[in-house]
């Protein structure tokens, strides 16, 4: 009796221990939660753009055709060893309507209005189509680009902006006498 007791109770000793252990986090845990941690972060930048995106392509803002018209206006992104380069086609724009701007070098909102006006006659029918409405279009750059430099034309309804980019410091591992 005396040594089922003492094996029981050495048992529930050992078992306790080893749960102990284990409710310890571990330097490895640590690490863990800090690499979930920047994932989350990636994620949620990730979602953020892409409800800006798509607030962009469907704002409340009362006009008929602004989300389907935003969708209209097609992009080309490139980029140089020093520039990003970015092509839109806005079709029947005024230069004036364009709005451009360039949030924290990453974000780029190109913005305007229009109004259309196309007329088919023919044999007993006139018809008039009228498409007017404002657009929003957000995109994120491939690189962080400098506020100043920034050329932007507009020509037979291509507009071209081209960003400079920021300049990067080489991540290089250099060696520091201690004196």
């Amino acid at each position: 009796m005396k040594k089922s007791a003492i094996l029981s109770i050495l048992m529930v000793f050992i078992v306790g221990a080893a749960f102990a252990e284990t409710a310890l986090p571990s330097e490895n845990d640590y690490k863990e939660l800090d690499e979930l941690k920047v994932k989350i972060r990636r994620m949620k930048k990730e979602a953020d753009g892409f409800i800006k995106e798509l607030v962009a392509a469907y704002p409340d803002d009362g006009q008929s055709l602004t989300g389907s018209w935003a969708q209209d206006v097609k992009v080309d992104i490139s980029e140089t060893d020093k520039d990003v380069i970015v092509r839109a086609d806005l079709p029947g724009m005024d230069k004036d309507k364009i709005e451009v701007t360039l949030d924290q070098g990453k974000m780029l909102k190109i913005a305007g209005s229009r109004e259309m006006v196309t007329n088919q006659t023919g044999k007993g029918f006139v018809r008039h189509e009228r498409m007017q409405g404002g657009f929003s279009r957000i995109l994120e750059l491939p690189a962080e680009c400098r506020n100043e430099g920034i050329k932007a034309s507009y020509n037979n309804g291509v507009l071209d902006i081209v960003i400079p980019k920021k300049t990067k410091t080489k991540d290089e591992t250099i060696k520091i006498k201690v004196q």
